[in-house]
């Protein structure tokens, strides 16, 4: 998705490599995150604990028991979605492998979500926005 997307702002707007590399010191979030965005939506069912990572929207559902949820490392100026789309009745906790400034979310009803950006691998993951959660994300 990145080749491409790379690929189609070059030629809509008929820049050369070099150009973009300019364009990119000039708005690095907006290209960062164009560039890395894996697009699309994907489905997470209960007692699935990993996060995908492959996606712009994750909708998770939690089954009965607690979820210890886990979010690997992604691309860089990767944003990524997480929203709880079906309560089972027990919570999902994620941790991800890398963030700074926090260290847990609990996503505990139907419509808690989180939006998260990745930097890169020594700052990780860090919170853009959240919503709906009843207790704040822990911070580091």
């Amino acid at each position: 998705m990145a080749v491409e997307t790379k690929a189609l702002l070059k030629s809509r707007f008929n820049h050369s490599a070099n150009e973009l590399q300019h364009d990119k010191k000039l708005w690095p979030n907006l290209l960062d995150s164009c560039l890395a965005s894996p697009g699309g939506t994907v489905a997470v069912a209960a007692d699935t604990l990993p996060i995908p990572v492959t996606a712009d929207i994750v909708t998770k559902t939690t089954g009965g028991d607690a979820e210890a949820l886990t979010l690997a490392d992604g691309v860089a100026g990767q944003i990524l979605v997480i929203k709880l789309a079906v309560d089972g009745g027990g919570d999902g906790t994620l941790t991800p492998a890398t963030s700074t400034g926090w260290a847990t979310i609990v996503f505990a009803d139907a419509g808690d979500s989180a939006t998260l950006r990745f930097v890169d691998a020594t700052v990780g993951w860090t919170l853009l926005a959240v919503y709906g959660l009843t207790a704040q994300p822990v911070v580091t």
